[in-house]
């Protein structure tokens, strides 16, 4: 799901917004439309104000008992911010059939879509993957969502105010350089397995990057495929947010095949030690 989250697609089971020449529903219903957003608890600090949630600050409206009225006199439609999954949906759920608040979740597949296998981008755990939904529109161009787990390893043990590190920016196009790999070239391929090698990484940051749904995208621009052991690629990857370009980077790197990576790094290993203890 992108752009404006105030814009986003409402579930067919929910009433239009007011201005689309379904005004009557809203107004028999006797309540106001209030579009929010949700977020992991993960990134309280961004949701400060009063169109952004927590789960847990969610959780809590929909529990609101008779004194507070508010939350009774709207339909509120709830869009998916970052750190969000299968599980905070269910939790979200139980807690709407419980109350007697209207809610409309605006995309519940979103809330499903899982993120792509830890293989796909070279990693182990499923919650440091950092893309959902990686296809190639063209050949040599690769985008997805970027999919940011509650439990990121980058974002366990980070001061930051309300924008998401640029680490993840970084790690985030260093996925989908790979995935392009994966998905567009490797099944071609006689060698089964690679590991990625970073030559020279271009990066400028153009604007931050909040837990609201962004893009990732690699262009190959140039690529030496002539040894099937050593691929050589000049890319163009971005990450945008809202329309905006959160950051640009022009990155060259080679996928190597994995026993030859191995055999390099083992003897690299063995000179540095001998370096180190003479």
């Amino acid at each position: 799901m992108t752009g404006d989250p105030t814009r986003a697609e409402v579930a067919p089971d929910a009433p239009a917004r007011p201005g689309t020449g379904h005004e009557d529903d809203w107004a028999l219903e006797g309540r106001t439309r209030r579009d929010v957003v949700v977020v992991a608890d993960r990134f309280a600090r961004f949701a400060r104000g009063e169109r952004v949630l927590t789960v847990s600050g969610l959780l809590a409206l929909l529990a609101a008992d008779d004194t507070d009225p508010e939350p009774a006199s709207c339909h509120w439609v709830v869009h998916l911010g970052q750190g969000i999954d299968a599980t905070d949906h269910d939790l979200l759920e139980a807690a709407r059939e419980k109350s007697g608040v209207t809610v409309t979740f605006a995309d519940p597949p979103a809330f499903r879509r899982v993120p792509e296998r830890s293989v796909l981008v070279h990693k182990d755990r499923s919650e440091n993957v950092l893309l959902a939904g990686v296809h190639s529109p063209s050949a040599g161009h690769c985008q997805a969502e970027l999919r940011i787990h509650r439990d990121n390893e980058l974002i366990l043990d980070h001061h930051t105010g309300e924008h998401v590190q640029g680490i993840v920016i970084v790690e985030a196009m260093r996925q989908i350089c790979i995935a392009q790999f994966e998905t567009a070239i490797r099944p071609g391929l006689a060698t089964p397995a690679y590991a990625g090698v970073w030559k020279r990484i271009d990066l400028s940051f153009q604007d931050f990057l909040f837990p609201l749904p962004a893009t990732v995208e690699s262009l190959i621009e140039e690529s030496d495929l002539g040894r099937e052991s050593n691929l050589k690629f000049r890319a163009t990857t971005a990450v945008r947010q809202q329309g905006r370009t959160v950051a640009t980077a022009n990155i060259e790197y080679s996928m190597i095949a994995q026993g030859r990576i191995d055999a390099l790094e083992r003897r690299k290993a063995d000179q540095a030690t001998r370096a180190y203890l003479g």
